[in-house]
């Protein structure tokens, strides 16, 4: 056992990755993708938005708040109510030819009351229920928007990361076309071992990344999939880089208080606000009402003055006096709620302004990054065919050639990166001034 070598760790490291990954890229194009379906932008936004339960949930509010206007129109319109009794008693009591109290007795009456005038409250309270509607309705838009920026930001996910497993499959077959190159120099004895070795650690680490980068892109479309509700599996196609023409800030402000679901939110609550205290104030108001009852009775044995039917209508006039101060403290409190819907719509509005113009600062730095990336990526690309054809001839390092590796690398990603990120930039600045993708929802 004395004479056996011990191999070297980056030996023992190469020998154990090198079938795993060649197993992973045998794989993946054959299986993992010529069964895919091939996701659009477009299609995961209408799956986002026919299947995500924050829309749902918006649905539903909306329901509700119809429902509550049902309720309100229900103040005004007439209330019939039927009731009927039977008592039996213990002992019928007569006196003299008189009937006292019977046997039993038989009751039914049919009311009818009819609200004709409460202040004002009644159609306040239903022009306010109206206010809610539409409320609902645009938070109902707006959860549609948050979803569809979401799904944006899922789905240019997937798209960095296949680009990234892109990148990094193309490293690895540099890494193995410099691992070759060294072999024939050692062979010739232009190097020594410790190249092949370097080359082969180099290789066994862009296998590595290789790996990382396949579960990254596999978590990517996991969080896409939570958007979506797609089941199968899938790759992403790239769609059209957006047209963007910008706009002075003081433009976009504009078009976001027009086209901003939430702002729009902000004006129907301060509106219904202004509503609640037109309904505080009916309650210093008078309230008048008809009432018409109908009323059968049959008894046994009947009464001397038994009068078995009966009508009657009543105009009823009340007139609050004194309740503790309970409307002094319900006026109080709607015009509090006033001006906190006020202030919130305020606050809204220059939030809108600050995220408008972070939007345009953002679309302008990541333009700028992309050139900048682009021309860094034209240089590291030149560069490294150059050391790469030195390395060859025995002109360069092998140290020379991994730090060109690098920077490709490095130049690949951030460019990459930026590309998308521009993409999201342009879809946060339409999201924030309610320009999201026109026509997704229809």
């Amino acid at each position: 056992m004395a004479g056996l070598k011990r191999p070297s760790p980056g030996r023992a490291f190469a020998a154990i990755a090198v079938p795993i990954a060649a197993v992973l890229l045998a794989l993946l194009p054959d299986r993992a993708f010529s069964q895919e379906r091939t996701l659009t932008l477009d299609e995961a936004y209408r799956l986002a938005v026919a299947s995500h339960e924050r829309v749902a949930l918006a649905g539903e509010g909306m329901k509700q708040a119809e429902a509550d206007l049902g309720k309100t129109i229900a103040r005004v319109l007439p209330n019939i109510t039927a009731e009927g009794s039977y008592t039996r008693y213990t002992s019928e009591k007569s006196s003299a030819a008189f009937v006292i109290q019977p046997k039993s007795s038989t009751n039914a009456e049919l009311r009818i009351t009819q609200p004709l005038y409460s202040g004002g409250k009644e159609w306040a309270i239903q022009r306010q229920a109206r206010l809610q509607i539409k409320s609902a309705r645009a938070g109902l838009e707006g959860a549609q928007e948050g979803v569809l920026l979401d799904t944006s930001r899922s789905y240019y996910g997937v798209l960095k990361a296949q680009k990234d497993l892109a990148i990094k499959k193309a490293a690895l077959r540099r890494a193995e076309e410099r691992l070759d190159v060294a072999k024939a120099r050692l062979k010739v004895g232009e190097v020594t071992r410790s190249a092949v070795l370097r080359a082969e650690a180099e290789m066994a680490g862009a296998e590595a990344e290789l790996i990382k980068s396949g579960n990254s892109l596999e978590n990517a479309k996991t969080l896409l999939k939570r958007m979506t509700a797609i089941e199968d599996s899938f790759t992403v196609s790239e769609p059209p880089p957006l047209p963007l023409a910008v706009k002075p800030a003081a433009e976009l402000v504009d078009v976001a208080l027009k086209e901003r679901y939430d702002y729009s939110q902000r004006l129907f609550e301060e509106k219904a606000a202004t509503e609640g205290i037109t309904v505080a104030r009916a309650g210093f108001k008078p309230s008048l009402k008809l009432e018409g009852l109908y009323t059968w009775r049959d008894q046994e044995p009947a009464t001397t003055f038994l009068l078995e039917e009966s009508a009657s209508g009543t105009l009823r006039l009340t007139y609050p006096i004194f309740e503790g101060f309970l409307r002094k403290a319900e006026l109080n409190e709607a015009r509090s709620n006033l001006r906190e819907a006020e202030l919130r719509r305020l606050g809204l509005r220059r939030d809108i302004e600050v995220q408008i113009r972070e939007s345009l600062n953002n679309v302008s730095a990541v333009e700028a990054l992309v050139e900048s990336f682009r021309r860094q990526l034209a240089f590291a690309e030149e560069d490294y065919k150059m050391v790469f054809e030195q390395f060859r001839f025995g002109v360069a390092t092998t140290v020379d050639v991994i730090d060109a590796e690098n920077t490709l690398v490095s130049a690949q990603s951030s460019y990459a990166n930026a590309v998308y990120d521009l993409e999201l930039a342009k879809i946060d600045l339409l999201y924030v001034t309610g320009t999201l993708v026109p026509g997704v929802k229809e």
